[in-house]
């Protein structure tokens, strides 16, 4: 017989807690540490790592402690952790190892339970945890009962909708909803599926303003299966949603201008010529370019040529209806699509536009002045279009005679004169 094996025959007798182990490996448990470990035989640990009975929060800690003790026969006295038994449930024990005078024989380890004490201290940190996350979560926490009256709201509400935590209490949710409608919706799907995920939804805050947010929650139910309150969480999308909406626009128009870029110009012209062929209704396409664009950017520098693109744009669109289509299709080039406009009609619109850019006036830098003239290319849509790239090379020769002729003038192709 061993020392070892002599010290566990007395360890079985004592009334408390004792574990021997080595390598991290359990290799002799007394009747009291069964026990303690809700074990029904020592079958149940024997072979199995201590650390699978203690706590995640304290594993790393202890599995630290105990590789001390086996390297340099330490010891240590009344080391807390958590514990969790073969049936799962939570114990707090403080204990008090040291290693063997053998080290084949381990280390030895006693067990004093605390679960008392250390549960208070757990739960005490828990809930100061929960309290700290509550007031600073970026998010809204809430919960409403089935009255649709607000229970409860995180400091976060202030943040994102204006309203103070306490002003809200007790009163009822539609409020918060730019459509109230949104909220049966949500109440609907809640009872239906018992939660909801990712759910967007528009809120309107205290000054009016509306909110994108996604909202996260779950329905709670008491023990009868009764409906009883709804809880979760409200995301603030509004920076999301903002940059969605610039990556749309960025996407479809032109980043200088602000209006189509040429992708989206080329788009909307096919659209347009399928819906003039199958209502057979009139259409206009006029290419505008400005005259001696270049000499502008040479004697104003490519800020100076920006803003004489973007005062260009602003002023043709100014002689525009809302329903036409304007964009830019590279460069100084731009083009225009006169939908329902009849060739005469178009005629006056082209002309005035060539009015009024001959009539516009920039001061790019003090005591200069910047004039612009442009030339403009343009044709009616005929019955045997189906492309539209037909029209644009239509109207790109117009251009072309437009600028043989002196540039600041109109020339039409295909119709219109």
């Amino acid at each position: 017989m061993t020392v070892g094996d002599a010290e566990n025959l007395a360890f079985d007798g004592l009334p408390v807690p004792v574990v021997r182990v080595r390598g991290a490996v359990l290799r002799y448990v007394n009747p009291a540490a069964l026990e303690m470990l809700e074990a029904d035989s020592p079958d149940a640990v024997l072979g199995r790592s201590i650390l699978d009975f203690v706590h995640p929060l304290d594993r790393v800690r202890i599995a630290k402690r105990l590789s001390r003790l086996e390297d340099k026969a330490r010891r240590y006295r009344g080391v807390e952790m958590l514990i969790r038994t073969c049936r799962g449930e939570l114990r707090g024990v403080s204990i008090s190892a040291t290693a063997a005078s053998l080290p084949e024989d381990g280390v030895v380890a006693v067990a004093v339970d605390i679960t008392r004490r250390r549960m208070k201290t757990y739960l005490r940190e828990t809930e100061r945890n929960v309290v700290r996350l509550f007031e600073n979560t970026t998010d809204i926490y809430y919960r409403i009962d089935a009255q649709g009256k607000l229970l409860m709201a995180s400091p976060a509400v202030e943040r994102i909708l204006g309203y103070h935590c306490d002003e809200l209490l007790g009163r009822d949710s539609s409020i918060f909803y730019a459509d109230p409608k949104d909220r049966d919706a949500l109440i609907e799907v809640l009872l239906r599926d018992k939660r909801i995920a990712d759910y967007e939804v528009r809120l309107r805050g205290k000054q009016g303003q509306l909110v994108d947010v996604s909202i996260s929650s779950h329905a709670l139910f008491d023990d009868e299966g009764n409906y009883i309150a709804v809880e979760g969480v409200i995301r603030d999308l509004t920076e999301r949603k903002q940059l969605e909406r610039r990556l749309r626009v960025l996407a479809t128009a032109d980043e200088l201008t602000g209006i189509c870029n040429r992708r989206v110009f080329f788009e909307r012209a096919t659209a347009a010529l399928q819906r003039t062929q199958r209502q057979r209704r009139p259409m206009g396409l006029m290419i505008l370019d400005i005259d001696w664009f270049k000499k502008i950017n040479d004697r104003f520098g490519h800020l100076g040529g920006d803003g004489a693109l973007r005062a260009f744009a602003k002023a043709v669109g100014s002689e525009l209806r809302d329903v036409d289509l304007f964009g830019r299709l590279g460069g100084e080039e731009f083009g225009i699509v006169l939908e329902d406009c009849p060739v005469s009609e178009a005629q006056t619109v082209g002309e005035r536009i060539r009015v009024c850019i001959e009539n516009l006036r920039l001061t790019p830098r003090e005591g200069e002045q910047l004039r612009m003239t442009v030339s403009i290319g343009a044709t009616a849509c005929q019955a045997e279009d189906v492309r539209i790239e037909a029209l644009f090379e239509r109207a790109d020769r117009a251009l072309y005679q437009a600028k043989q002729a002196g540039r600041n003038c109109i020339r039409w192709e295909g119709g219109g004169g």
